[in-house]
């Protein structure tokens, strides 16, 4: 006869959790390719300058930020930007690490491989914060179901290859997953006990203080945190005051947020306002970062509401590959049609609906350019609490057809759910398996538009009092070690920022091209586009190849062109350059 400790529910547990650890250690260790995240290499060199320095500079300048700070009267340089726009969570944390890891701050791929190791270490915060949100999600399920539903739930998310890659790219929502898996597991909690009729005091305060480090890990997730706060006070029993505990502390946190930033800028929000004001006009967020001086339209309800439907209509369409293609996701709509005899069950569904709506409300008012992609796309978030009713749904609709066979009866169409969740696994993995075990530290980066490699030779042609400019700042700010300004929206306020950063004695290097401009639909899209006034730098590169190379605007300064990317086109034409240093004179690499 078996024991209880050697069953086979403990062998299969045993298997599961050597799966996980083996999928972790593939997505750092093998199939990494780096940071895919703009906004993670952001908070990346922010960590790392909060290591060397101690406080809370960045080396990313948006015109956006610089604007209000001169306003302000505070007279900012490049060279020491104070940060008002970033999350301040996700880099704290990594600065710790980083400020024992100085040898590995500056990439050199002579060194340490194509691979920056500061990359990894954050892919490691990555997997370990996914691994969390299983074990979060597990428990949770199995608080307001069973075994069955809790397993269902944690194998879709161990297969769910989007949310792997999520995890390792750096991006600021990753962070998010296990904050809102805990939030999860002490909603339920809480409503354990309230249908238990016993206190929710302790789940509800430690829920308030998830909430504040939800926001403090990601601006967009104060819509979470408002649905989380409406599904307290609605559907949890005598739930009303618990709302305002649960409220108080991001309340909190964004008081003392604003009141730094008052010293920073002038301006409680700081570098949110662009964030907020982006939500309630048609001008792109991105684009109000580059606005030296902004002057965002006035509201118009009707275009409002239009860009809100266009917006739905996208993200609803493509809901699937939001929720990181996973089946039991998607089902958990099919949860809000049944009756579940449990109440704790049904109102955590609720909750969860609620936040889904409010969720749905934000990134309609904000638009998801990248698509499921985007830095600010929130719904995967949702996903590992959702994958826990689809899961319950699908187990109970599954038994009403009475299968003969035992694990037919149990498991038929969750294992079927679960199969197509692994699709992209299935798909995806043996190929980068294979790219990482061949070529170690070579596996392909993520180009176009991110090439670290190369990118890291500015560090040793630019001088120490120097700048650049930039379509992709954290990209060069991270890899290159270099300040950089984000490229602003009208050309001539370049000359503007240049001007006052020399009167700190910082001076502009160059500009640097990537292809994160040159990426539109229609080639046309290059004179009409977001990066219109910066058409020339934007074609020149390409255009060298067909030996057509032209002169930028005649006072432009910056006409030396030092190739970063090249690819050969043809036998009789030059390089096409994708990537491209525009400078003022010809440099030579320091030692």
């Amino acid at each position: 006869m078996s024991s209880p400790r050697s069953g086979p529910g403990t062998l299969l547990r045993l298997v599961f959790y050597a799966a996980a650890l083996v999928m972790a250690l593939l997505h750092v260790f093998v199939t990494f390719r780096g940071l895919s995240s703009a906004e993670g290499m952001n908070q990346a060199q922010l960590a790392r300058q909060i290591a060397r320095t101690g406080s809370y500079q960045t080396q990313v300048a948006q015109p956006y930020t610089w604007a209000q700070m001169e306003t302000a009267g505070k007279k900012p340089s490049p060279a020491a930007m104070p940060e008002t726009q970033q999350p301040p969570l996700q880099p704290l944390l990594w600065s710790v690490p980083f400020r024992f890891l100085k040898t590995w701050q500056i990439y050199n791929p002579a060194d340490g491989g194509a691979i920056h190791r500061l990359d990894r270490v954050i892919a490691c915060f990555g997997v370990g914060w996914y691994l969390l949100t299983i074990y979060l999600t597990h428990g949770a399920a199995r608080r307001l179901f069973d075994d069955q539903v809790a397993a269902i739930a944690a194998v879709a998310l161990l297969v769910c290859e989007p949310a792997w890659e999520m995890m390792v790219s750096g991006a600021p929502r990753a962070m998010l997953l296990p904050l809102f898996a805990l939030a999860f597991r002490l909603y339920a909690a809480a409503a354990c006990r309230a249908v238990e009729n016993r206190g929710i005091s302790a789940p509800l305060t430690l829920l308030g203080l998830v909430c504040a480090l939800m926001v403090l890990a990601h601006w967009m997730a104060l819509w979470i945190v408002f649905g989380v706060v409406i599904g307290v006070a609605v559907f949890l029993p005598r739930g009303k005051a618990g709302a305002v505990v649960v409220a108080l502390f991001p309340a909190l946190v964004l008081a003392g947020w604003g009141w730094w930033n008052v010293q920073l800028c002038g301006e409680p929000l700081g570098g949110i306002k662009a964030l907020l004001q982006a939500q309630s006009s048609a001008v792109p967020y991105d684009a109000l970062l580059r606005d030296f001086t902004p002057s965002v339209p006035l509201l118009q309800v009707d275009d409002l509401l239009r860009r809100v439907g266009l917006g739905w209509q996208e993200q609803l369409g493509r809901l699937y590959a939001h929720l990181g293609h996973g089946v039991p996701a998607l089902c958990f709509f099919l949860a809000l049609m049944h009756r579940f005899r449990k109440a704790d069950a049904a109102a955590a569904r609720w909750m969860l609906a609620v936040v889904f709506l409010c969720v749905a409300v934000g990134m309609g008012l904000l638009g998801l350019v990248d698509k499921e992609n985007d830095d600010n796309a929130l719904y995967i978030v949702l996903m590992p609490a959702m994958s826990t009713f689809g899961a319950a749904m699908l187990v109970v609709l599954w038994s009403r057809f009475q299968m003969p066979g035992d694990f037919a009866g149990r498991w038929g169409a969750p294992l079927a759910a679960l199969l197509i969740t692994a699709l992209p696994l299935a798909v995806n993995l043996p190929v980068l398996m294979k790219f990482g075990l061949t070529m170690g530290g070579k596996i392909p980066p993520h180009w176009p538009p991110f090439y670290p490699e190369r990118i890291q030779v500015l560090r040793l042609l630019v001088e120490k009092n120097e700048f650049l400019m930039s379509d992709s700042p954290a990209f060069v700010a991270w890899y290159a070690d270099v300040p950089c300004v984000n490229l602003p929206v009208q050309r001539a306020d370049h000359e503007t920022m240049t001007t006052k950063a020399a009167e700190h004695g910082a001076r502009l290097a160059g500009f640097v091209m990537t292809p994160v401009s040159a990426e539109v639909e229609r080639i046309t899209d290059v004179f009409t586009g977001p990066y219109a006034e910066w058409r020339d730098l934007i074609v020149r590169g390409p255009m060298i190849a067909f030996d057509k190379d032209f002169l930028p605007h005649p006072d432009f300064a910056y006409k030396f062109v030092v190739p970063i990317v090249a690819n050969q086109v043809g036998e009789k034409e030059s390089l096409s350059i994708p990537m491209v240093f525009f400078t003022d004179k010809a440099r030579t690499m320091r030692k």
